[in-house]
């Protein structure tokens, strides 16, 4: 094992470092331009002898990097103590250990993970080639599991995981951020009085370059989760898909022009969903309408109002307060939800944007470690999503109903 301020590199003897900072350093290069969230000062080195959690830290820097500041999610928690990070990037590894604010650093992560025993494992990069490989070893070493999202590239490679988790009993949770923020949580317990029954949800994607295929897959997640959480189990789901206004078939899928994250189809999808509770739910992902929707999210439409989420982390909500749809001059006035005094967003913990929603996820992990339930944002629920995801690729290049759930558990732009 190497000794505490240290850097491991393979087999090769370990070799001293600068103590690390108490400043965060730039991020390292590469292709993801992520928020780096805003951390309070590093504590010092905790003593050797440490009866708490033992917490890594798994990431590639140039090759999705260490995803939405999954390299600090451990920092001042109380209970848990960073022992290591690993980085495939040996160029980088320096620099993301002094970030991480680890014991020791390492440019394997299957050698760490034999050498550090840890309780606690962050599994970060927003690439989504190396999720299955990564949260498996993981698992296998004995650890509970945080990943970024998607949780893994098909439905196949979740239910592996998700069965190995179950046999270990080890609680994997995946940064579904809005899942956990207070807002989100009092507007679901207070939709009924506030909107009345639900009717509808408008899921609108971020549509931006990345419109289509990727704008599905990257933020897509996120909210087919929250569509789950309001109105349960998809039935089947429908979808127009198209790139430079043709409609497309499986074998005009297309690979994202930043990051590796599989094959992915279209520039335009119009898709609809039958869910089990009977609500309408519709998703859109169109450049041309980038402007006229507005920031990606969710309208919940209800019999007595309608309430819109502003995605992001930490979300917004706002409800409408006023309107005449009646009127040839409408007007219609919205409020901020719930009327509180600035900040809106509570710090937690010190903590505010997305270091703040990352650390709510990651409080609710470890209290279902704790309590052995699942967590709020579980591997389960990813898989949910990515399904609902799924379904909509293979309904746009079937031109067919895609049935819940899915029978095809490999990717469905992709052959056997």
């Amino acid at each position: 094992m190497a000794a505490a301020g240290m850097i491991r590199r393979g087999k090769a003897k370990a070799k001293s470092a600068k103590t690390a900072p108490t400043t965060l350093p730039e991020k390292s290069k590469g292709p993801s331009t992520e928020e780096v969230p805003a951390l309070p000062p590093k504590p010092a080195t905790p003593p050797a002898a440490y009866d708490g959690l033992r917490a890594v830290a798994i990431g590639h820097t140039g090759a999705g990097n260490f995803g939405h500041g999954l390299d600090l999610i451990f920092q001042e928690l109380a209970g848990v103590q960073m022992v290591a990070v690993a980085d495939a990037n040996g160029d980088a590894l320096e620099a993301t250990w002094k970030r991480s604010g680890a014991l020791r650093a390492y440019d394997n992560y299957r050698e760490m993970l034999t050498a550090e025993k840890p309780h606690l494992v962050s599994v970060g990069p927003r690439w989504t080639d190396q999720h299955y490989e990564m949260v498996k070893a993981a698992l296998e070493a004995g650890a509970h599991v945080c990943c970024e999202r998607p949780l893994t590239r098909t439905l196949k490679e979740a239910d592996e995981l998700l069965a190995l988790a179950a046999e270990k009993n080890l609680k994997i949770a995946v940064v579904h951020q809005m899942r956990c923020d207070p807002h989100v949580e009092l507007f679901h317990e207070k939709r009924a009085e506030l909107i009345g029954d639900l009717l509808e949800m408008k899921v609108f994607g971020m549509m931006d370059d990345r419109a289509g295929g990727e704008d599905l897959l990257v933020l897509g997640t996120h909210l087919f989760d929250l569509v789950r959480w309001f109105a349960g189990e998809a039935s089947y789901c429908t979808a127009q898909i198209s790139k430079d206004g043709e409609p497309v078939i499986a074998e005009d899928a297309h690979q994202s022009a930043k990051e590796n994250l599989g094959p992915l189809l279209g520039d335009s999808i119009h898709a609809e969903f039958a869910m089990e509770s009977g609500v309408h739910v519709s998703y859109v992902s169109d450049r041309r309408l980038h402007l006229l929707h507005g920031p990606w999210g969710i309208e919940f439409i209800g019999t007595r109002g309608k309430a819109r989420l502003f995605a992001g982390m930490p979300p917004s909500l706002s409800l409408l307060i006023e309107d005449d749809p009646a009127s040839p001059q409408r007007t219609a006035h919205w409020e901020r939800w719930p009327v509180k005094a600035d900040p809106y967003h509570t710090p937690v913990e010190g903590l505010t944007g997305t270091a703040a929603s990352n650390r709510l996820i990651v409080k609710d992990w470890l209290a279902a470690i704790e309590e052995d339930r699942e967590p709020k944002s579980s591997g389960h629920r990813s898989m949910k999503s990515l399904e609902m995801i799924h379904g909509v690729w293979q309904a746009g290049a079937t031109l067919k109903r895609a049935y819940f759930p899915l029978v095809n558990r490999l990717h469905p732009l992709e052959g056997e």
